[in-house]
Formats: C-alpha cells, sequence, structure tokens
C-alpha cells in the first residue's frame, strides 16, 4: 500500500494529539495498522529481565488472550533474546528475530497467535529505561507474511515522531501528576494559600483559603482580587502584592491582616517563578502567592492531630485548646463544665499520654510536632 502525503500528515496530526491526550493512542495503532496491512496492535510495557509487562492500549486482540498473554505467553516472546538492541526507534520484525516457519512451530504461536488468526508482528520501540521499554506493535493476519520493505521504511519515517510523542506525554503525565500530589496537598494544609496572576486575579485558592473567603470576616474578593476588609491591611496587601506582580526586586513581604473579632491573620505574600515567555496566555499564570496564617485555626488543626496521635478524650482535647490558646485551666474548666481539679486531673492525663510534664513542654510538643494539616475535613483526592 502506498501511503499518500496527505495520509502521511494525517498520521503525524494522531500522533501529536497522542502526545497531549493518551486515549488517542488507539486511533494512532488503528491509522498505523491500516497504513501498514495489520489487524491489531497494541501499546504495552515490558520488562525484559522478568519478561513481565502490561497493556496499555490494544485493539484488534481478543480480550481472553491478552490477559493469557501477559500472564503466559509473553515471557516467550521472541523479541526479548534481542532485548539490548530494543532502544527508542528501533524497528523490528519478528522475521529479523525468528523465521516464519520457526516461529509457526512455537507454542507462542501455537498457543496465542494462531487462535487468532495473527502472525508476523512489526515493533516500534517508543521508550527505554533500563530493562524497561515501551513497543508499539502491529499484527498481521495470519499467512500475510512479514511487512513489506516499505511498510517498514514508513514505520522508520515515523518512529522518531511517534518517540518523541511517548516522551512528551510522559512529561505531561509527570507534571500531571506532580500537580495533583501538590493540590493534594494544599487541600489538606490549615494554611490558606491564593495564587494570583499578573492581574491580581485569584486563579487557585485551597480548601482553607475558600473557607477563609467565604466566611467574609477578614478577606474577601471583587472581581476576583483580593481585599481586606481592613483599611490599612488592605493597603498593605495591595502594595506587597503589586511589588511582587511587578518583579519588583526583593519583594515580598509579611504582613498583618486585622479583623474585627480575634487574633490577626498573618499573611505572607511571595512571588512564584516567572513562566515560559513564550507561551501565549501567561498573564492568567500564577505569578504571586499570598500564604495566610489563622493563628485559631492552625491552633484548632494541632491540637486535633496531637488529640488523634495520643488518643486523647474530647474532654482532654478543650483542655489542650485552652492551654494553647493561653486561657487556661480556669476557662477550660468552665467550657467544660467541671471543677477546676476535675481540669487538672485532665491535664495530668494530657501529660502522661504525650510524654510532658510542664505546660510549656506541652505547648513546645504540639508546635514542634505537628504540622498544620486538616486530615479529615475533606477525603485525599
Amino acid at each position: 500500500m502506498v501511503v499518500s502525503e496527505a495520509d502521511y500528515l494525517d498520521v503525524l496530526d494522531l500522533i501529536q494529539e497522542a502526545a497531549l491526550e493518551p486515549a488517542a493512542w488507539e486511533k494512532v495503532l488503528r491509522r498505523l495498522a491500516r497504513l501498514t496491512n495489520c489487524i491489531a496492535g497494541g501499546l504495552t510495557v515490558e520488562d525484559c529481565r522478568t519478561r513481565e509487562g502490561r497493556p496499555l492500549v490494544y485493539f484488534g486482540f481478543d480480550d481472553n488472550h491478552v490477559e493469557k498473554t501477559f500472564a503466559h505467553y509473553l515471557p516467550m516472546n521472541p523479541l526479548f533474546e534481542i532485548a539490548p538492541r530494543m532502544k527508542p526507534g528501533f524497528v523490528v520484525t519478528n522475521g529479523d528475530v525468528v523465521p516464519v516457519k520457526e516461529f509457526r512451530r512455537t507454542e507462542f504461536y501455537d498457543g496465542w497467535a494462531r487462535p487468532q488468526g495473527l502472525c508476523c508482528p512489526v515493533t516500534v520501540v517508543l521508550h527505554r529505561q533500563d530493562d524497561v521499554y515501551c513497543p508499539l506493535t502491529l499484527v498481521r493476519a495470519d499467512g500475510a507474511g512479514d511487512a513489506t520493505d516499505y511498510e517498514r521504511a514508513l514505520l522508520d519515517r515515523l518512529a522518531p515522531h511517534l518517540v518523541r510523542a511517548m516522551w512528551v506525554g510522559m512529561q505531561i503525565d509527570s507534571l500531571r501528576h506532580q500537580r495533583s500530589a501538590m493540590e493534594a496537598i494544599l487541600t489538606h494544609t490549615a494554611i490558606a494559600v491564593l495564587l494570583l496572576d499578573r492581574n491580581q486575579r485569584v486563579v487557585f485558592a485551597n480548601a482553607a483559603a475558600e473557607k477563609l473567603l467565604a466566611s467574609g470576616t477578614s478577606l474577601t474578593t471583587i472581581k476576583g482580587t483580593v481585599m481586606s476588609r481592613e483599611s490599612r491591611s488592605n493597603r498593605e496587601l495591595k502594595k506587597a502584592i503589586l511589588e511582587v506582580v511587578a518583579r519588583k526586586p526583593d519583594s515580598g513581604a509579611e504582613i498583618k491582616i486585622d479583623r474585627k473579632q480575634g487574633r490577626p491573620l498573618l499573611a505572607t505574600v511571595l512571588p512564584l517563578p516567572a513562566g515560559n515567555q513564550f507561551v501565549p496566555g501567561l498573564e492568567s499564570g500564577a505569578c504571586c502567592a499570598v500564604l495566610v496564617c489563622d493563628p485559631e485555626s492552625v491552633q484548632e488543626s494541632r491540637s486535633n492531630v496531637i488529640a488523634r496521635i495520643y488518643g486523647l478524650t474530647p474532654a482532654e482535647t478543650r483542655v489542650l485548646d485552652s492551654i494553647l490558646s493561653g486561657t487556661g485551666l480556669t476557662h477550660a474548666a468552665r467550657q467544660i463544665g467541671v471543677s477546676l481539679t476535675t481540669a487538672r486531673t485532665h491535664l495530668q492525663r494530657i501529660f502522661d499520654k504525650t510524654g510532658t510534664g510542664r505546660q510549656a513542654e506541652l505547648v513546645n510538643l504540639v508546635m514542634t510536632s505537628t504540622p498544620p494539616l486538616n486530615l479529615h475535613d475533606q477525603p485525599l483526592l
């Protein structure tokens, strides 16, 4: 089959699509199979040392045989015999490794290929790291013979594009995973995290930040821009953000944000690394981070962590809260509805469970051994 320039450019488009969206690899397999007179194809990950593997995407194979392939027949694959040559861009037919007549006498052919009406695969290696490689395999109908020189030349021509698409896809997948991991961490921290773009608009807010903004007691957003409800604090916050956005040297600041009730919030404004200036729409990317610590919320978070770790009772936890807030045992006794003597008993039990002996030692334990996390507020991503 002679491949027209239009068909060639079309398959290039599909390969580029697969680099950005893994689901498109099936379309690539189907198109390559059509252009090389094959009837099935698959993208797999295989370990040439253990001879184990798993399918990523495939078409044209019987599902039961696919399962048998990786459970029983894969170790018999003749390509493992040339494992050192299986490097990115390498194109190989089954006939390069074992003659067709000899291949037809193998258990691999008799048990896997023949029942599906298949024979004579051709493989392009898309990626390799140590003993693990990722082959793209196209399989011809039994009796069709090996891939022709023209079909092999086509795969040789496409191999660099396939390899690059796989590499780009892996990089994107890694970045997506890192982003998901960071979002999971930010979701469960008790510190409010806001990311702002060059127009000072919020492009990301973690759960703690959304809760803080929704309360409306100290910070709010107007047309997507973060504002403090107290004028002095708002001036300082806006000044710090503007300096960071303008990329002024040594920009960034730590400021206090007053509120009508409760202790002030502590905010840190930080510049973020500049993105690639070539990318269109860069103005919508985050360039400034605002980290806001609510002392009361963080205290509650740390108190709850200590309570879970050391098995404190609800009454003991409330006593711990009072110690951390500086209100003392008398306040704790009134809050719980017990006598001061009982509150002292609760405190002694806290000392016993945490291995501390004084209030200062207990406070130090809480402040130095527990990150401000809200593990039980929301499920892990």
